[in-house]
């Protein structure tokens, strides 16, 4: 049994902490909203808005606070924030303490961002007394606006894959351990790649949206039933029927926010995203049409 801190608990958080219970560890959820925190209590759960009560004899802090779009480029204020809190309570601690960040971050975040907080505020190195992971989660609910198949969904238990990226060996050794009841695939690599492969999941998805979303407009034109045309070509699993929405736009919280962020994020580096842009013009051009969000 691992005891584990779970440091933001919205939707993601407390799926997780939820998940890692189930695997017999000890979870203490954390959140700043105190009317989250008594949803947790009257749910069974141990929470609190009190960071230095959550991290009380913990082994593994897991980051899970929002990181989203503002202006087009990536919002990493609570995250740097909780960084710096959770930094200068490892201070006074003795022991190894392993920091796992699980929110969406573009790749760099966690080398030029976090860890140097880690190492200023609370005196100690990464790799020595701290330990730092990036572990994206995968998970999502599927919309029914488009689709009532639940083999779309994703929870804790069927990600469809572990990633881990690791500052050192001992660190992705023992975030690895606490995945191993799930018998999935782990994938273990450093830290920039790990941040990278969550961008790459999100906008292949969203890309399939706006890739039938053309399809629809074609067919519009030419008077031919999409769904038709989606239903046969799903038929080859090379192509599955994922993103066959037919003129609705896709929304919720990850696939925009995290396009528009890897989108700004690769303009800076100097390259244009033609395709990445072509899908967000796609999805905006539908959701002026029709108004709808996934």
């Amino acid at each position: 049994m691992t005891r584990i801190s779970i440091l933001g608990s919205g939707v993601v958080g407390t799926c997780v902490g939820r998940g890692l219970q189930e695997l017999h560890h000890q979870v203490r959820f954390y959140d700043i909203s105190a009317e989250r925190v008594d949803e947790l209590r009257r749910d069974g759960l141990i929470a609190t808005s009190s960071l230095q009560t959550a991290l009380e004899d913990s082994e593994v802090s897991i980051v899970c606070v929002p990181t989203p779009t503002v202006g087009g480029r990536i919002d990493l204020s609570y995250l740097q924030s909780l960084v710096r809190e959770l930094a200068n309570s490892l201070r006074e601690r003795a022991g190894y303490h392993l920091v796992v960040i699980k929110s969406t971050v573009v790749p760099t975040t966690t080398e030029r961002i976090v860890i140097p907080a880690l190492e200023q505020h609370s005196g100690l190195k990464v790799g020595g007394q701290v330990g730092v992971c990036v572990n994206p989660e995968f998970m999502t609910e599927i919309h029914g606006s488009w689709t009532t198949d639940r083999s779309f969904v994703r929870g804790f238990f069927d990600e469809p894959a572990i990633v881990i990226g690791e500052s050192d060996k001992m660190s992705g050794e023992k975030l690895a351990k606490l995945y191993e009841p799930l018998r999935r695939p782990i994938i273990r690599t450093n830290i920039v790649t790990s941040e990278m492969i969550k961008y790459a999941f999100n906008c292949a998805l969203a890309t399939k949206i706006s890739y039938w979303n053309e399809i629809y407009y074609v067919c519009r034109l030419l008077n031919i039933d999409s769904e038709t045309v989606a239903r046969v070509a799903g038929m080859d699993p090379r192509i599955g029927t994922y993103g066959t929405v037919h003129g609705k736009a896709f929304g919720g919280k990850c696939l925009p926010k995290d396009l528009r962020a890897l989108l700004q994020f690769v303009t800076d580096l100097g390259y244009d995203p033609k395709l990445l842009r072509a899908v967000e013009e796609v999805n905006e051009r539908i959701g002026a049409d029709k108004g709808v969000r996934e």
